[in-house]
């Protein structure tokens, strides 16, 4: 008799058991709006659109570029620390540190390769003029638009389809997936994944790869972590990775920055 009770009992636990998670689940259900991947790129977009241009900047950059073997193993590192200084139309260098690390030997090549970009810089900055002296626009820029990368603009967005793919987090920050994938293969169109904040609707990290690429380069990647600075959005860090075959040659490199201290430029 008491074994009958105590089942009967557990049988009635269970029954409001289910009931409450039943409840639970369709009052979760109800609080957590449902958003379209449309709604979240307008947002975005609008959020994109409404940042700061703060005009002249300079930002302390580390460089590091890594030339590696057939297991993407470090074989030859340049790392590069420079201040990057944009005036409003140009973007110059100040470099204060180039080292050189091979088969575990450290060398410093600041000077030579300080020259090198002085002379890299001196020659684009005379095309410029050249460019406009003749009424064309400058066509070799050192900068790289954050429009460029973005698909989800009113003049872009209908090169691409979207796809949400779930939501992630980015140093605590909730984050919207969102895949683009060009409709068209086209010079200068990009595809890949944006993380979009679910609060802000800031772009935080771009993971992309172009559509078309030289015919040696067999893999392009690019990734870039983004951040707030005085209400603009900017560069925190940059990665690039290139696989490609030239004759009978492999290249494979990785190309890491961080961009650590952002200042105004007086």
């Amino acid at each position: 008799m008491a074994r009958t009770e105590l089942l009967s009992c557990l049988r009635r636990q269970t029954v409001w058991l289910l009931v409450f998670l039943n409840l639970a689940l369709i009052l979760q259900a109800q609080s957590i709006p449902e958003i379209t991947v449309d709604l979240i790129l307008d947002r975005a977009y609008q959020r994109f659109t409404s940042y700061q241009d703060f005009g002249r900047w300079q930002v302390l950059v580390v460089s590091s570029q890594n030339n590696a073997g057939r297991h993407w193993q470090p074989e030859k590192i340049r790392r590069v620390t420079k201040w990057m200084k944009f005036d409003g139309e140009l973007l110059d260098e100040e470099i204060l540190e180039a080292i050189e690390i091979e088969k575990g030997r450290t060398r410093d090549i600041t000077g030579p390769y300080r020259q090198q970009r002085l002379e890299r810089l001196k020659q684009m900055r005379e095309e410029r003029e050249k460019a406009r002296a003749s009424g064309r626009s400058p066509e070799d820029r050192l900068t790289l638009s954050l429009q460029d990368l973005i698909p989800f603009s009113d003049k872009n967005r209908n090169r691409y389809d979207f796809i949400l793919r779930g939501v992630s987090e980015i140093n605590g920050d909730g984050v919207y997936l969102v895949e683009a994938r060009a409709r068209e293969r086209k010079d200068f169109l990009f595809e890949g994944l944006f993380y979009i904040s679910r609060d802000s609707y800031d772009l935080r990290r771009v993971e992309i790869t172009p559509l078309k690429t030289p015919a040696f380069v067999r893999e392009f990647l690019l990734e870039v972590d983004l951040d707030l600075w005085r209400e603009s959005l900017v560069m925190r860090k940059v990665k690039i990775k290139i696989y490609g075959r030239f004759l009978f040659r492999s290249i494979r490199r990785i190309i890491d920055e961080d961009y650590l201290e952002y200042r105004p430029l007086d």
